[in-house]
């Protein structure tokens, strides 16, 4: 269902889509090309995906999580636009999700509609009946950006709404110490732990019960999201991803004095490729144990690392559903700033017979 190229007619523009092969280093650049302009235009102050991270994402032995690389060649051969489908193997298969980019100098010319209809055709053919997409855009594009026309047009409704923040660092001392004052007043009966990835593998179970209550604990967009398994395949799948990808995690824990137990944690990835950026991935309290200002404190705990051990890192970026106020308050009292509008869209399919 995921091999094979569609020839296209669009708006007199004659295309293939392509999946193209990692292994073939030429396609993938050409691939990956579009990847990094499309990122650039939007965050020329950033990284974004660097062609490690991207090219690790693709490799054929993820079995949790497929990720497939679509193109739309023109009648020379060139990449005018992608697309980074990623396919649920073990729940959630009633659904994909996408990323469409589309060349500045191609836009306007159905390259976009094509990508998504041919993502719809092959996964309405393997018994898909969701396509989910986020669409970020940055503050300073919201009124003249043409993500949300484009959305609407092909079908998708909007189920969230999200922001992406930036906090500058170092932490702003007087900041840093009001911070603590309140964690330490709140998280009585709790230690902190730093590390980084690998989790040690004496955490295996609490890290396991950890990323499954994270799967279904924050806002998704997707009402039939299912919750995930997590076990030591799935543990070391990640991990196997991160050492290709040249990614890096810190990751800060709370465990509960008395039970000996991890009840929280928050993760920051760390390109290797860019050394001044960190990215905020999962921060989770467990329900039992909220209203200790643990997820303050976990975080707190990261930075505070990052300050000791790796100074050169001075931006962190996450992102946050609106609906999300308990830790929109968490980055607020950190000193994140809104910088770009996320949209969570999606469409219903038709899954082929």
């Amino acid at each position: 269902m995921w091999c094979g190229p569609a020839l296209i007619a669009w708006h007199r523009v004659a295309m293939e889509v392509r999946r193209i092969d990692p292994g073939d280093e030429a396609a993938f650049d050409a691939w990956y090309a579009v990847l990094r302009a499309t990122d650039f235009e939007h965050w020329p102050e950033l990284g974004g995906w660097t062609r490690r991270e991207a090219h690790a994402l693709a490799r054929p032995d993820q079995a949790a999580i497929e990720y497939h690389c679509l193109s739309a060649l023109d009648a020379k051969g060139a990449t005018i636009g992608i697309v980074l489908i990623e396919v649920p193997r073990r729940e959630n298969q009633h659904s994909v999700s996408l990323d469409v980019r589309v060349d500045r100098a191609h836009r306007r010319r159905g390259v976009g509609t094509a990508l998504v209809a041919e993502v719809e055709r092959r996964a309405a053919a393997d018994g898909r009946s969701v396509l989910n997409g986020l669409f970020e855009v940055p503050t300073a594009m919201l009124e003249s950006h043409g993500a949300e026309a484009f959305a609407r047009r092909l079908g998708f409704v909007r189920t969230q709404a999200g922001n992406r923040r930036h906090l500058t660092l170092p932490l702003d001392a007087a900041r840093r110490a009001s911070v603590a004052e309140d964690v330490e007043k709140a998280a009585v009966g709790y230690r902190m732990h730093t590390f980084m990835a690998p989790w040690p593998k004496e955490y295996l179970a609490d890290q396991c019960e950890l990323g499954r209550r994270m799967s279904t604990d924050a806002p998704s967009g997707d009402e039939r999201h299912e919750e995930e398994v997590w076990d030591a395949a799935r543990v070391e799948e990640m991990d196997r991803w991160m050492v290709a990808a040249g990614m890096r995690k810190l990751v800060a824990v709370a465990e509960h004095v008395e039970s000996g137990r991890l009840v929280a944690f928050s993760e920051v990835a760390l390109p290797q490729d860019h050394p001044h950026e960190g990215w905020q991935w999962a921060t989770l309290v467990l329900r039992e144990h909220r209203g200790h200002r643990l997820g303050l404190a976990v975080k707190l705990a990261n930075l505070d690392a990052l300050a000791s051990t790796l100074p050169a890192v001075t931006l962190i970026s996450t992102g946050n559903a609106q609906e999300n106020i308990p830790m929109i308050a968490v980055n607020d009292m950190l000193g994140f700033v809104v910088v770009a509008t996320g949209t969570f869209w999606q469409k219903e399919l038709v899954p082929s017979p």
